[in-house]
């Protein structure tokens, strides 16, 4: 309950990074089950697509922009995926297939000082909070991958940290290596 006020104390106080505020938004709550792909593109939410923008750049830019001068902003987002059979085994590809395609919508606020991320998930509510929002560009992949760079924007709470650490703290049996952070955005250059 406490995290949904902070939500909503959010919700009624930020101004919108383009010409719509919070408020201009459906409320969080209301977003119905059936909520598609193309309502979030007619809703002029930035759009992600298996993890790579593909509408809203120019409002993704306004917020960074504004992030830039320590103006209160909100940005909400959508996140797309489809099942791509690749690299999963048919087994696994049969048991998950019926739960795709799915969106995810998350709401990104900053008040000047902190970045808050709100979610909810197969019901449960997610209230994050972060220091930084830096921009990260993975230039070297691995010679599998099908991109050739990966620019990110990471909330984090040290402005220091690289992607390579990132990704280390990923993969590491060590639990002190982890470096909590979320992706918020990703534009991919994908090999010709």
């Amino acid at each position: 309950m406490k995290n949904t006020l902070v939500f909503l104390m959010l919700f009624f106080i930020l101004v919108g990074c383009s010409s719509k505020t919070i408020s201009d938004f459906i409320s969080y709550e209301k977003i119905p089950l059936d909520y598609s792909l193309e309502n979030a593109k007619n809703d002029g939410l930035v759009l992600y697509e298996n993890g790579n923008i593909t509408s809203g750049q120019s409002i993704w830019d306004l917020f960074i922009e504004k992030n830039r001068k320590n103006e209160p902003c909100f940005v909400r987002l959508a996140f797309y995926y489809t099942l791509v059979n690749q690299n999963i085994s048919p087994e696994l590809y049969e048991e998950i297939k019926d739960d795709y395609p799915v969106l995810y919508i998350q709401d990104l606020s900053f008040d000047g000082k902190t970045y808050t991320l709100y979610s909810v998930e197969y019901g449960e509510e997610y209230i994050t909070q972060f220091k930084y929002l830096i921009p990260l560009t993975d230039a070297s992949p691995p010679s599998t991958a099908t991109f050739i760079k990966r620019e990110m924007y990471v909330l984090v709470n040290s402005n220091e940290v690289t992607w390579e650490q990132i990704q280390h703290g990923m993969i590491s049996s060590r639990f002190d290596d982890y470096i909590r952070h979320r992706i918020v955005y990703s534009k991919y250059t994908y090999k010709e």
